[in-house]
């Protein structure tokens, strides 16, 4: 194999440097976009009052509760009293607990739980 010109090992690490430089920018994007997301918003009092039930079912990983909870946050969303993203939300949650992950169950609405943003006074 010949040897390389100064030429052509100035333009590999050029292009290395390059790539490496792509790979940081388009990470660093996807953390950016990533950490931009909102948790659903437990907005009124009975969605934060079941949002509490289930927090209680689950960490008493007790299934009459979880079961109860459930019906609660069924009733709220058929009322169209509970926003479809925090439906979505707790139905998740409530599955995991339903599969035995308590948990993880536990730590996803504890992470849901946190993501609330004060409520403003009406």
């Amino acid at each position: 194999m010949a040897p390389q010109t100064k030429f052509a090992r100035r333009k590999a690490c050029h292009s290395r440097f390059l790539i490496l430089a792509l790979l940081l920018l388009a990470s660093s994007s996807v953390a950016l976009v990533g950490g931009c997301s909102q948790a659903p918003q437990l907005s009124g009092p009975d969605n934060l009052a079941a949002a509490d039930a289930l927090w209680t079912a689950i960490t008493a990983k007790e299934n009459g509760l979880l079961e109860s909870s459930a019906a609660e946050i069924e009733e709220l969303h058929a009322a169209q009293e509970m926003p479809e993203d925090v439906y979505a939300a707790l139905s998740d949650v409530i599955a995991t607990a339903r599969h035995g992950d308590w948990s993880h169950a536990r730590g996803t609405l504890k992470t849901l739980i946190k993501g609330q943003r004060p409520m403003t006074a009406q």
